[in-house]
């Protein structure tokens, strides 16, 4: 049995290292041998095969099937409690890995059972904290995220950082649920520091800084939720998408970081659409929320599962193979953004640079970030998001030239500002 671990390693880390089909495939038949064995073996070193096993399985965009060889883990573990011995030392790892896989009964089971014996006991009183508030229990998930941060301490290493990161971050949504706002925007304001700290350690590129900033907007926005500042909260979605874009970039869209970033800005910018009033924004939010919850589940490709309504929407993308739908999204996409960077030096040129204005480029330019997100794996999703943006773009360039004629013939033009009373826009 050991052997089979050995085996599913070495074409995993042959697939990563060299991608290829074959490689990929043979990586894949590897792990679901091991999926399919009765019991686990009871080496010792199964706790790192497995860890590791789980990330070149995320990496190669087999999510699906490292959450299946994690059920199976956690199955044995229950149905053989004398293995909590032998992988004693990996628990926590463990835990935190069914937590981004979304087995999150399980990985508080498995957190709960580590928490003894555990050498990185401030990591797995952070992942139990995250997994608390999920369950809804707010006042545990705040005392175990005061513990996770006493056992951080003051420890500058990478690791300790994470730990104070996501420990700050549930006692801030701990308590904005109970009210305590002034508390949670303290709290805010130290998860920044934290954040900048471990952004200057590992970079700004680096997963665990991606999903840092993603945590750090999902609370600037909850403050600014709070405080009814619309435009706080836009700047928070526009890290998100930012954060989704690159979290997608360097581990692909599959991955489990990039699916968590996925949920908070899918979530964040439905919030925003649903308070703005702005129909064609609130369509699209939940295009995204769909988007996000097919990731998770695994349902792919979404092209071939359209909601109804949806049909004129990706009629463009019938026909076409995979690859053809992501290049012209791709193609689309990048076109837009040529347009809209071409549209908003045009404007600052000519004076018409307002807030109105700007704010419906940076809803345009959001929207394309997304869109690019997407590519890999929603093609058809992109393109759609992509062909919104460029008609609200058209829409936009078609208003200025329509107020510059009427200028050059003497008719009155009306004040910009009065878009905000439009449908499209919140209410003043």
């Amino acid at each position: 049995m050991t052997d089979d671990w050995e085996r599913a390693l070495t074409a995993a880390r042959d697939a990563v290292r060299d991608p290829d089909r074959i490689r990929s495939d043979r990586a894949r038949r590897a792990a679901e041998v091991l999926c399919a064995e009765q019991e686990l073996p009871l080496a010792r070193s199964l706790g790192p095969q497995l860890t590791e096993l789980v990330a070149l399985l995320d990496g190669l965009g087999m999510a699906d099937l490292s959450g299946a060889l994690l059920d199976h883990v956690a199955a044995s573990l229950r149905a053989r409690p004398g293995l909590f011995d032998t992988l004693a030392p990996a628990l926590g790892r463990l835990a935190a890995a069914l937590a981004a896989h979304g087995r999150y009964e399980a990985a508080t089971w498995a957190s709960a059972a580590s928490l003894e014996g555990a050498t990185d006991r401030g990591a797995v009183l952070a992942n139990l904290a995250a997994l608390t508030l999920r369950a809804g229990d707010t006042a545990r998930a705040a005392e175990f995220a005061f513990s996770a941060r006493r056992f951080a301490g003051n420890a500058k290493g990478a690791e300790a950082l994470a730990v104070s990161i996501l420990g700050i971050a549930v006692s801030a949504e701990a308590a904005r649920r109970e009210g305590e706002h002034a508390e949670a925007d303290r709290l805010v304001d130290e998860l920044a520091w934290y954040v900048q700290r471990l952004v200057a350690r590992v970079g700004d590129d680096h997963p665990a800084s991606l999903s840092a900033l993603a945590a750090l907007a999902s609370a600037e926005f909850a403050s600014a939720e709070a405080a009814g500042e619309w435009v706080r909260m836009e700047r928070a979605v526009d890290v998100l998408a930012v954060a989704a874009q690159r979290m997608a970039a360097t581990l692909g869209g599959r991955h489990p970081r990039s699916l968590a970033v996925l949920r908070s800005l899918a979530s964040a910018e439905y919030e925003l659409a649903r308070t703005s009033g702005d129909v064609r924004r609130l369509a699209g939010a939940e295009s995204l929320v769909v988007a996000a919850l097919r990731r998770a589940e695994g349902q792919w490709p979404e092209e071939r599962q359209e909601r109804p309504g949806q049909a004129g929407r990706h009629a463009a993308g019938r026909g076409r193979s995979g690859a053809q739908l992501r290049d012209a999204a791709e193609s689309l996409i990048d076109g837009t953004d040529l347009l809209l960077a071409e549209e908003q030096a045009a404007c600052v040129r000519r004076g018409e640079d307002s807030r109105p204005m700007r704010r419906r480029f940076t809803n345009i330019r959001r929207q394309l970030l997304l869109a690019r997100s997407l590519l890999d794996d929603l093609p058809a999703t992109a393109y759609a998001l992509a062909l919104d943006a460029g008609h609200e773009l058209g829409e936009l360039a078609s208003t200025r030239r329509g107020d510059e004629g009427r200028a050059a013939t003497g008719e009155d033009v009306a004040p910009e500002d009065a878009s905000l009373n439009s449908p499209r826009r919140p209410a003043p």
